[in-house]
């Protein structure tokens, strides 16, 4: 008996995504994670990109793998503002909602609730699920990138998009093309450049290694 193929399903743990974009249009779901006014962790449906940042990083891969399901999950405000445990809690909603790839293009130095993030981080890798995140050279330290068994990388200027450099015995293992998409009408100088764009491009070549099923 036959099965039939289903959609990739990749995880975007970022200031949400804007599906209407001419680089994101296709199947994107998704949530916010905040935090309510009295501490407690919430959700809802609210995962507009107001800064843009997510939208990026979306572009990047539906580029590559057009026919992927995108499940996003917004952990930042407007004002960039983010936690260990929305991310930590980000990273379960993702896995719970069939997520075999899940890209974080953040990062945050160690301190108080790094363990809620640690733990969530060895959750999902022990499900089977592949954690890949930006990384920073001058902070070797940084969460989640730094993490046993998550792909740490790091943007590198003098590669071209889709050419991936790996060095395991780097705490960030691989590099990438920083650039995100062009834009018409923008010149590539005025437009963002990063390591979240080299995570992304990493996390859309090991999604495009899994294939479809």
């Amino acid at each position: 008996m036959t099965t039939r193929s289903q959609p990739l399903r990749i995880g975007v743990i970022d200031t949400g995504v804007n599906p209407w974009h001419p680089h994101v249009r296709g199947e994107v779901r998704g949530r916010r994670v905040f935090l309510a006014p009295d501490g407690r962790v919430c959700e809802d449906d609210d995962f507009r990109d107001l800064v843009g940042h997510g939208t990026a990083v979306a572009g990047i891969l539906r580029q590559g793998l057009p026919a992927a399901e995108l499940y996003v999950v917004r952990v930042f405000a407007e004002n960039l503002v983010c936690y260990p445990s929305l991310v930590a809690r980000g990273l379960l909603r993702a896995a719970a909602e069939g997520c075999r790839v899940i890209n974080l293009s953040l990062g945050m130095a160690p301190g108080p609730g790094a363990e809620v993030l640690q733990a969530a981080c060895e959750a999902v890798i022990e499900a089977g699920i592949l954690l890949v995140a930006a990384g920073h050279p001058q902070q070797p330290g940084l969460l989640p990138a730094s993490l046993p068994e998550v792909i740490g990388v790091l943007a590198d200027e003098q590669l071209e998009p889709g050419t991936i450099k790996v060095n395991r015995d780097q705490p960030c293992s691989h590099s990438a093309c920083g650039w995100p998409r062009e834009l018409r009408g923008l010149p590539s100088g005025a437009n963002l450049w990063g390591n979240s764009f080299a995570c992304a491009r990493v996390t859309l070549d090991f999604a495009l290694k899994m294939g479809a099923v």
